[in-house]
Order: structure tokens, then C-alpha cells, then sequence
């Protein structure tokens, strides 16, 4: 048996090495012995070799040599390549069919363009490898410049000469230009119920202007736009008729147009509605029995019930217009039909797109809850809040089906921006002058969206620290904890002493702002500053209003505020309303006891594009009490300068020059976008009027305009919005209508952040 097993043993043995060895044999030997390129001209070799994946010495794979033809042909310097390999040498051989190389363009016949101008224009360059797609686009480019300036009858006839021997080629255009084509004349076809040149001037295409096919394409539309906004509901815009001169050097244009019947809006009936009573649909309507039939107010009535249907989570509703003329009355009945469709709630909520920030971030600031009705309202306010986070590029949100058709999940698309910066700069301050800056900021700490500020100014009039920390979120509730802590030094001016005294200030402040609901929030701080005025000019008029002294001030402030703006950085729409009180001294201890309420409006109104129409609105008052005998100069009210009241130096040209008791401002702007990125504004203009006084006491209050120290005064102007990683910057010219004699009558102005 022993026998028996150890022969059967040896002959396994055996076996496997032979089938090793027969194994061994039939392996081929395919590493790659030799890469040849063959075929090249114009592109060098390392050029191609450092595109290919096959190398010496490794495996030949059919694979990596299909991927080293596409990373070959996305050179775009070749119209071919084929391979071919040797299995007996495993030698692999590229053979390459260049295209042809561009080494001259050249223009003949051109006059009206330099040969210059027109190699700029054409895609396909000198030195580029022939490509048809570029050779084509640079003849409709060409054609296009010419027809821009008038010359719609340019012809272009190009001749490639290619050199077999080199492969490179030389491209010729060969133009006629023809006559310069101009628009002769323009006439409305068919116009009764207005003047025919009322309907021209709504057209941007005109007499002696080139002929533009967009430009008429959207004078058409802004035609028929205006007809169906002044009653005809019918009118036709017929395609335009064109002819020209027998010298081909003019156009003449004939917009034919059928107006139809005039029509009133005539009876406006509801079918379909069973959430909202017509009388509550009737209230969002903009359209009226008797009024002129207006196609683009039934739209936005139209557009206004959807969103009110959708508030309510009704977010597949349906809203169509029906119509019942009545041609012989000139009258249209309007029917709002509804299709109500079913309430749909909300699935879940997911957050994509984050790298830095934490989930629960994004998460808190979405005003609705698994379980809710889906609120397109509230969807909108949340994109704000996140928007208001201050370090958010965009949001995007996207309803998704679930397998319930009553329930629609909510994912919002985030891009982060940059939360923190360090920077280092100068800038000049029409109260400050030149002053220097080294900042570090940060608006998401640790993900977190808490906020850091340290501050460090100095300049010949002012020197100032600061460092502020912010949780937005304290202890996972809506509330926000601030703590601050800063040491400032500033050389102020008074009546026309230039750097009169210097007031310094340094302390730290705890602000704790619960906020109540979605806009309405609450903020309670106290605050600890030791105040000293020293450096006091020995000027008369300085020396016998303006005191040495050192005080401190211990205060508790609160204030009650209704914010609903859509962007808290650059608001165009909404309102900011707020009440506060500071209250200093008493049993809160200190050298300064007073108080001083302040009342704030702010609005913003959208109008047309992107102009937003600003008011603002403020009014305060100060009262000492006992055991002080006054307000000190440091805590009145200073009207005038950037921030209040521009055109007018601040604290020397409007109300007492030892500050007042009383004050009020007003301010309108009205801004526009100038230069945007990423669908976001980096550079506004702004128009403003300023209007605002202060003054001692009650009894001194006098709401004229004038020239008197107790009059109010005002000043327009205009200036510049820059919006930066850091914070935004303000460039304004302000010019006061109610300056007294000596007095500059304009100012410049540079300053951080917004007005209001």
C-alpha cells in the first residue's frame, strides 16, 4: 500500500511539472520590444510619444492602444492614425497623416477692414493645424463683421494652397465687399388706432441704420407686446416686407400689421376653485372689469394665483386662461380656469454639494420640516437665510418625485465661497483720511458659520482694534452670542479746527439676540467702555466747549427688529424695521448716566432689471439724568458725512457743533448693477438724495430746509458699490444745496460698508 501511494505521489509530481512546462511554453512573449511613429511632418516626435500609454518593456494591450489613438487625435494636429504591430517582434508602429499646417493668411480685396482686424475675427489662425469646423466659422465670422457695418452683400471666395513636400498651407481670402447697405425707410403697415411713428418708436430698427435681422426679429415682439397691453388681444405682426434701390445701396422695411378689435376687459369669472374663495382671488389679480384689455397683467395674475397655490403646497396646479369676446361690445370675459391638483408634503430634506461647512448649518436655516406642507414661500425664504449666511456662492433647489405621489423630497445644492481671508491694505476715509488695514475674517469657523474678526487700523488720525467673535446658533437654539473686545484712538475735528481733541475708546461689549421668529428678532448687549478725550486744541472756540475728561460708560442695550429683505448684504426687495434703547449708568454703575432710543425704517423696492429703489428713515433722542448734568460730546448725534447726510463734513456743517440731543435722517437711493460675477453684482451705481438735521433740544427742531444751524439740510450725489470677499465698499460724491458761505459745496467720500 506504502508502495502504491508513493508511486502515485511521484507520477502527480511529474505531471504538474510538465503541465508547468507545457504552460510556460504557450505563454507568448508579448512585451512591447519597440515604439515606431512614422508619418510626421510638422508635429515632433516627444510631442506624440508623451501622449502614448504603451511604453517599452510593458504588455501590449489592445485597450491602451485604442486610448493612445483618441489621446493622439485630441491634439487636433492630425487627421489619422493607424497602428500596426509586429507579434512576431511585438515592435508597435504609429503611423500618423498630419493635417495640413496654417503658415500664411491672406486677404485680398478688403478696404473697409485691415487684413489685421481680420485675422483677430477668423477662428482658424496662422501656425493652427487646418481644422474644416474653424475654417468654416472664420467665413461666417468674417461675413458677420461685415454685415454688422452694412455690407450684407459681401461675398467670400477662399482658396487653400496646400505644399504636398512640407504638408503646410496657405489660406487666401478673395473678398468683394460690395455697397455699403443702409436703411433707407421704415414704414408701419396698417396702423389706425395709433400714429404710425408711435409704433416706429418702439422699434430700434431705423432710418439710417444698419440692417440688423435680431434687431427686427425683436422690434416685432416689442410691437406685438404693445398692442396686446392696449386692448388687441388679435394683433398680427406679419413677417416684413424688404426691398431696396436699384443701386443696392439702400433698404426700405414694411412691418405689415392686422390690429384687430380694441378690447375692455369684460366680465372675470373663477371655475375650478374650491381651497381660496373667488373674493380672496379677486384680491391678487391685477386686472379690472373696464379696463383695457392688458395680456401681460393677465399673465402675471395668472402667475400670482400659482404662487398662491403653491404657498399652500398645491404645487401642481394648474392655471389656464379662457376667453369669450364679445366683438360687436369690444369686450373680453375672462375666465380663470383652475385645475387645484392635491397638497403635496414634504419627504426629506437632503444637502449637497458641501466640503467645509457642517450639514446641520445648512440644515437649521430651511424653514421646512419633514412632514410640512411643501411651501414654496417658505422654500424662497430659506434660500435667502442660506444666501444671508454671508459664505454661500449659490443654492440651488430641486424637487425630486418619491414613491408616494403626495410627497416630494427637497435637495439643495450648495457652492461654497471663500469664508475666510486675510488682508492688508490702505484706503482713505473722508472722516479718517489714509489709514491702513490688516484684517483677518472668517465667517465659517470650523464649519460652523461662527464668525471671527480681528481688526487692526492705523493711520495719522485714527488707530483702532478690534476682535469680535460670533456663534449664530448659541446652545443649538436660534440665537446669536457675540463677544467684542476693542481699543480705538481718533482725532476729530470741530466747527473748522482740523484734529480739534482725540477721543479714545476701549472696552468689550457681550451681545446675546434671540430671534423670535423667521424675520422678527430681539438683541439684549452690555456694554463696558472707558472714554477719554484728551490732545484738546487750545483754540478758543475748542478749548471752551470741549473738555479733558475721562468716564466710564456701563450700559445694557436692547432693541426689537422686523427684517424681511432678501439679502442682507445688497437687499433688493423687503423691509428692515427696528426700535432700540441704550441705557447707561444708574445701577449699572459708571460716570455716564443716560439714554438714548433710536427708531430706524429701512425699504427696498424692486422696479425694472435690477434697479432697486432704497428709503431710509431714522430718528433718535439722548436724555441725561441724574447725577449727570449733561450728555457727553462722545454719546449725541453727529448729522453729516457718509453715513448720514452726504455733501456736508461730518460733525461741523449740520446742527451743533457740540453734537445734538436730537436728530433725524432720511436717505434715498436708487441703485443699478454695472459689472456682475457669477450672477452676483460686484459693482452698483447709485443715485442718492440726503436729507436730515439735529439739534439741542426739542424746541430747536425746525423741518425747513435752509442755511440755519437748526434747519434741516440736504444733498444729492452719486457713487459706486464694490462688493469684496471681505466686506463691501463705497465710493460717493455728495453735493449740498444748503451750505453756508465759506463752506465746500461738495465732498468726496470712501467708506466700509452699506449706508443702511
Amino acid at each position: 500500500m506504502r508502495k502504491l501511494l508513493l508511486l502515485a505521489g511521484i507520477t502527480f509530481w511529474a505531471a504538474a511539472g510538465l503541465f508547468a512546462q507545457a504552460s510556460n511554453k504557450q505563454a507568448p512573449a508579448n512585451k512591447i520590444s519597440a515604439i515606431i511613429i512614422e508619418g510626421m511632418q510638422n508635429v515632433k516626435e516627444k510631442t506624440i510619444r508623451s501622449e502614448l500609454k504603451s511604453k517599452v518593456n510593458k504588455p501590449y494591450s489592445e485597450e491602451t492602444v485604442k486610448t493612445d489613438i483618441q489621446n493622439i487625435l485630441s491634439l487636433g494636429s492630425f487627421e489619422d492614425v493607424e497602428v500596426r504591430v509586429d507579434t512576431a517582434t511585438w515592435k508597435v508602429t504609429f503611423q500618423i497623416k498630419e493635417k495640413p499646417l496654417v503658415t500664411n493668411i491672406n486677404f485680398k480685396g478688403n478696404k473697409k477692414f485691415s487684413a489685421g482686424r481680420l485675422k483677430d475675427e477668423a477662428t482658424l489662425k496662422e501656425k493652427d493645424f487646418y481644422d474644416l469646423a474653424k475654417f468654416e466659422e472664420s467665413k461666417t465670422k468674417i461675413a458677420n463683421l461685415y454685415s454688422e457695418k452694412g455690407y450684407a452683400d459681401v461675398k467670400l471666395d477662399v482658396y487653400p494652397t496646400i505644399d504636398e513636400g512640407k504638408n503646410k498651407m496657405t489660406v487666401t481670402f478673395l473678398i468683394t465687399e460690395g455697397n455699403r447697405i443702409l436703411i433707407g425707410d421704415v414704414h408701419a403697415e396698417g396702423v389706425k388706432a395709433y400714429k404710425p411713428k408711435s409704433i416706429l418708436g418702439l422699434m430700434k430698427t431705423k432710418r439710417k441704420k444698419v440692417f440688423k435681422e435680431d434687431t427686427l426679429r425683436e422690434d416685432r415682439t416689442n410691437i406685438e407686446k404693445f398692442y396686446k397691453n392696449n386692448g388687441f388681444m388679435d394683433v398680427k405682426i406679419d413677417e416684413a416686407k424688404i426691398t431696396y434701390n436699384a443701386e443696392r445701396t439702400a433698404m426700405f422695411i414694411t412691418i405689415p400689421i392686422t390690429e384687430g378689435v380694441k378690447y375692455k376687459i369684460g366680465d372675470i369669472t373663477f371655475s375650478g376653485n374650491t381651497v381660496f374663495p373667488i373674493a380672496e382671488l379677486q384680491k391678487i389679480i391685477s386686472v379690472r372689469r373696464g379696463q383695457l384689455y392688458n395680456d401681460e397683467k393677465l399673465q402675471d395674475s395668472r402667475q400670482a394665483m400659482l404662487e398662491m397655490y403653491a404657498d399652500r403646497g398645491y404645487l401642481h396646479s394648474q392655471v389656464e386662461l379662457s376667453f369669450e369676446p364679445d366683438n360687436d361690445k369690444g369686450v373680453m370675459n375672462v375666465n380663470f380656469v383652475i385645475t387645484e391638483g392635491e397638497i403635496i408634503y414634504l419627504g426629506n430634506v437632503f444637502i449637497d454639494g458641501l466640503n467645509y461647512t457642517k450639514e446641520y448649518v445648512i440644515r437649521r436655516e430651511v424653514l421646512l420640516k419633514e412632514g410640512d406642507v411643501f411651501s414654496a414661500s417658505k422654500v424662497k425664504r430659506s434660500l435667502e437665510k442660506i444666501y444671508n449666511l454671508g459664505f454661500i456662492d449659490s443654492v440651488e433647489p430641486q424637487i425630486q418625485p418619491t414613491g408616494k405621489p403626495d410627497v416630494m423630497d427637497l435637495v439643495m445644492s450648495v457652492s461654497e465661497g471663500k469664508p475666510g481671508m486675510l488682508s492688508a491694505g490702505a484706503g482713505y476715509s473722508s472722516v479718517d483720511q489714509l489709514v491702513g488695514t490688516l484684517q483677518v475674517q472668517h465667517s465659517n469657523l470650523f464649519g460652523r458659520a461662527q464668525r471671527l474678526n480681528l481688526l487692526w487700523e492705523f493711520g495719522a488720525r485714527k488707530q483702532n482694534y478690534e476682535i469680535t467673535w460670533t456663534e449664530p446658533w448659541f446652545r443649538g437654539k436660534p440665537m446669536s452670542l457675540a463677544v467684542g473686545l476693542f481699543n480705538t484712538e481718533r482725532n476729530y475735528d470741530y466747527a473748522s479746527v482740523v484734529s480739534a481733541y482725540t477721543e479714545g475708546r476701549k472696552g468689550g461689549s457681550v451681545t446675546v439676540g434671540p430671534r423670535l421668529s423667521d424675520k422678527l428678532s430681539m438683541q439684549f448687549a452690555y456694554s463696558y467702555e472707558d472714554i477719554r478725550v484728551f490732545n484738546v486744541s487750545t483754540d478758543s472756540a475748542v478749548a471752551s466747549n470741549v473738555v479733558p475728561s475721562q468716564g466710564i460708560t456701563s450700559s445694557m442695550s436692547s432693541q426689537i427688529a422686523w427684517d424681511s429683505r432678501d439679502n442682507i448684504f445688497d437687499a433688493t426687495r423687503g423691509n428692515r424695521q427696528s426700535f432700540s434703547a441704550q441705557y447707561a449708568g444708574g445701577p449699572l454703575g459708571g460716570d455716564n448716566n443716560f439714554i438714548k432710543p433710536i427708531a430706524r425704517s429701512a425699504w427696498f423696492f424692486p422696479t425694472f432689471w435690477k434697479f432697486v429703489l432704497s428709503l431710509n428713515a431714522q430718528v433718535g433722542l439722548v436724555e441725561n439724568f441724574s447725577p449727570s448734568t449733561d450728555v457727553p460730546i462722545y454719546q449725541r448725534f453727529y448729522v453729516g458725512g457718509a453715513d448720514t447726510v452726504r455733501g456736508y463734513q461730518y460733525r461741523t456743517e449740520i446742527g451743533p457743533v457740540e453734537g445734538g440731543k436730537e436728530m433725524f435722517v432720511m436717505n434715498i437711493e436708487y441703485k443699478f448693477p454695472i459689472a456682475e460675477e457669477k450672477k452676483h453684482t460686484i459693482l452698483q451705481g447709485a443715485f442718492f438724495y440726503d436729507v436730515g438735521g439735529a439739534w439741542r433740544s426739542g424746541n430747536d427742531v425746525n423741518l425747513t430746509l435752509g442755511e440755519g444751524e437748526n434747519n434741516l439740510k440736504a444733498g444729492v450725489g452719486f457713487g459706486l458699490r464694490f462688493t469684496t470677499p471681505v466686506f463691501p465698499l463705497r465710493l460717493d460724491w455728495g453735493y449740498g444745496f444748503n451750505h453756508r458761505p465759506g463752506e465746500q459745496p461738495s465732498q468726496f467720500y470712501f467708506t466700509i460698508g452699506n449706508i443702511f
